[in-house]
């Protein structure tokens, strides 16, 4: 593990908007205007710190005491049956204590209808990997980016939305690792990034990106699977782990043989050439990690 201080500017960011002064009431008063200001114009508005409603039919939001609030909100709910109730709250800057409440009072009303934006980011890692490996977690940890001859990035834009990683990712590049990127956008974070709480990279940046596999939306098990293919002809296999420590492999080499390349190739949207060089930078490499995000787990894919 990294010791130091690590500053992550998409958390700075949010700490400044959670911190800004209330808003003046009449900044809501004319929904039109609302309506034609961008994100960034709506965040320099300022804290709303009380509750607001808007009428069917009103011209702007107004101002409700906490009590009207509650009262409007319990009217709603009271006559819908339990079973027909549902609560979703989101995962980003919540506590562990506003968790445990907010579950507390859909169970005090008789439905266990809960659900988190949590879920539908991991439920698909914890069951495949589950399927896979026998447990629902990751087998490496982010200092295992660090010496690493290659770490692979599927469907992630680690610079945006895990930016703390990137920290691990420079002292990865400083320890000679090369790192390969495989999405359908090339994202300029992960070509060079400012990390904030290492002076020489805030100032000059560092270069992350080594290679580039721009796979078409949705195509990144049919790259894997051209890869995989790649691997079993080359005969650039563990053959011995294959034998003590897997199940099932005669049947995914029967089935990766079958494929022809054109439909890996029309389905990957990347070339065969350019399937078989990532597969030969993973064959041939000493040690390597794979890291991937949202991109392959909330997406509809071919296989």
């Amino acid at each position: 593990m990294i010791s130091g201080t690590h500053l992550c500017m998409t958390r700075l960011n949010l700490l400044r908007l959670n911190t800004m002064p209330a808003a003046a009431d009449e900044r809501f008063a004319d929904i039109a205007r609302l309506r034609a200001m961008s994100n960034e114009e709506l965040h320099q508005l300022g804290r709303i710190p009380y509750p607001m409603v808007l009428e069917r039919g009103g011209h702007g939001f107004m101002r409700v005491s906490w009590q009207q609030a509650l009262d409007r909100i319990t009217a709603e709910m009271k006559d819908i049956p339990a079973e027909r109730m549902g609560f979703f709250a989101t995962s980003r800057g919540l506590t562990n204590e506003a968790y445990y409440t907010f579950q507390k009072l859909p169970r005090m009303l008789g439905t266990n209808n809960v659900d988190l934006c949590a879920r539908l980011c991991h439920s698909a890692s914890v069951y495949g990997l589950k399927q896979a490996l026998g447990v629902g977690a990751p087998n490496c940890s982010l200092s295992d980016f660090i010496g690493t001859e290659l770490l692979v990035l599927f469907g992630t834009d680690l610079a945006n939305n895990q930016p703390v990683t990137i920290k691990y990712l420079h002292y990865a590049k400083k320890k000679g690792t090369r790192i390969v990127v495989v999405n359908p956008y090339r994202e300029p974070g992960l070509e060079r990034y400012w990390v904030p709480s290492v002076a020489s990279s805030a100032v000059f940046g560092t270069k992350l990106m080594d290679d580039f596999f721009q796979v078409r939306v949705g195509g990144d098990i049919a790259f894997i699977n051209g890869a995989m293919k790649v691997l079993i002809e080359q005969k650039l296999t563990h053959e011995e782990f294959i034998r003590e420590q897997t199940a099932g492999f005669d049947a995914l080499a029967n089935f990766l043989c079958a494929l022809t390349w054109q439909e890996i190739e029309s389905a990957a949207g990347v070339s065969r050439a350019e399937i078989e060089r990532f597969a030969l930078l993973y064959g041939k490499a000493a040690s390597a990690v794979m890291c991937y995000s949202m991109g392959l787990t909330q997406l509809l894919i071919w296989h």
